[in-house]
């Protein structure tokens, strides 16, 4: 039962456990037989109310079966959070009174509470350790010395519960602007091979960097977009960047990089390399001082390598020069580490290929700007790029002649929060 849990006041990590529950207990009252009828009717309901984004209902509707297509909004629900919920219950309700109840949280028992975030405060301390005896042998304490004869099991229970009970997610008010996006779109490469460098002209990047533009915008970021930027521009333009005051007023930094690229360096259209970590290392805390403590995104859409050489028919990849694969024909301070609040998101893993459509724009790019759209209003950053691990290794491939080939994105996480590209309810620091 709920008790005296109020579900609103629960985080984002309670919420959606409720909403779990709800919905696993009410399957079997959604039976086709009821809602067969009027589904296609409810759908868009639930579109026109902003509970399901219009690539919900075309995932939906391109589904057969009536069941299936129960289980795939059960699914979408889950990852809407509360509020959302609240209103698909109450479409739900009107369209078919018969199910008057099926979604009431009433009907859930004995959901484990992670953030404590109770009505009451002092339920929090009935929260007691049940695993075992409070003096547990053949513990040992690895990292230091330490004098105190203090159980380490109950000190870190203790030190858990009060510190970590609840993770912090990054402000997107605190300042005065949402956050900057800065795009590099490195496409035409004729100064590269003037120079007598064999780089191809990257055809399918202008997608890419419209569609983040635009995703971007969208999420309420000022956006910076340069074109075919050669070393020396690209290195003033950072530098330029860095050394911007006007960075203090801002919540969130992110840049996206769309080059030809390899063994850890963007090529620039001049052909001369750039260290990706060079770049990086420019908007550390010892460097950029006004992105202390601010959330810092770097997308990177180039190769890492040529894991792969096998002729494809159907894409291009990032990589320089090769002609391996063929086109396409379609508020107190506080000391943290320079290096913390970091993250960024690599196309693919070390050493192998990244893949672009020279029509539609890279499969990491377009996968990014789908999950992002419809997923930003209630998951955060780590969880979003997960599922976009996901759809581009999956979902993706191309025919080599050894079988098919995939690519992996991978990411490195220095956060110290939970990064939502909008603002959550509650926990934001």
């Amino acid at each position: 039962m709920t008790g005296n849990v109020n579900i609103e006041k629960l985080d984002l990590q309670d919420q959606l456990q409720w909403l779990r529950e709800i919905i696993e207990n009410s399957r079997d009252s959604l039976t086709t037989e009821v809602m067969s009828q009027k589904l296609e009717a409810f759908i868009e309901k639930l579109v026109a109310n902003k509970v399901l984004t219009r690539f919900n209902q075309k995932k939906v509707l391109e589904i057969s079966s009536t069941e299936e297509r129960i289980d795939k909004i059960s699914q979408a629900l889950v990852t809407k959070g509360w509020a959302s919920f609240e209103t698909a219950r109450k479409i739900l309700y009107d369209t078919y009174p018969s199910l008057q109840g099926v979604w009431d949280e009433n009907n859930v028992e004995n959901i484990p509470i992670f953030s404590l975030k109770y009505e009451n405060d002092n339920a929090a301390s009935a929260l007691v350790a049940t695993d075992g005896p409070d003096n547990v042998q053949g513990v040992e304490v690895t990292d230091g010395p330490s004098s105190s004869t203090a159980n380490p099991v109950k000190g870190l229970v203790d030190n858990a519960q009060s510190r970590f009970s609840v993770l912090p997610s990054y402000s997107m008010t605190k300042r005065r602007h949402k956050g900057l996006c800065l795009i590099i779109n490195n496409e035409n490469y004729v100064k590269a091979r003037d120079n007598g460098i064999q780089l191809k002209d990257r055809r399918g990047s202008t997608k890419d960097a419209d569609e983040t533009q635009k995703l971007f915008k969208s999420l309420g970021f000022n956006v910076e977009r340069q074109q075919n930027m050669t070393k020396s521009s690209l290195d003033r333009l950072l530098n330029m960047i860095t050394a911007f005051d006007g960075l203090s007023q801002y919540n969130c930094f992110v840049a996206v990089f769309l080059s030809h690229g390899e063994n850890e360096v963007l090529n620039c259209v001049d052909g001369h390399e750039k260290k990706i970590d060079d770049i990086i290392d420019k908007f550390k805390g010892s460097n950029c001082p006004h992105l202390n403590g601010i959330p810092k995104w770097f997308i990177v859409q180039a190769c890492r390598g040529k894991e792969f050489n096998e002729e494809v028919t159907t894409v291009e990849h990032d990589a320089p020069g090769d002609d391996d694969f063929a086109e396409l024909q379609s508020k107190k301070p506080i000391s943290i580490p320079a290096c913390a609040d970091f993250y960024i998101s690599y196309a693919t893993a070390p050493g192998y290929y990244s893949f672009r459509n020279i029509n539609e724009g890279s499969w990491f790019i377009n996968d990014l700007v789908t999950v992002l759209k419809t997923y930003s209003h209630v998951e955060d950053v780590n969880t979003m790029m997960t599922r976009v691990n996901r759809e581009v290794a999956l979902t993706r491939r191309v025919q080599g002649d050894l079988g098919f080939r995939r690519q992996m994105p991978c990411h490195v996480n220095m956060l110290t929060c939970a990064l939502y590209l909008q603002e959550m309810k509650g926990s934001a620091i």
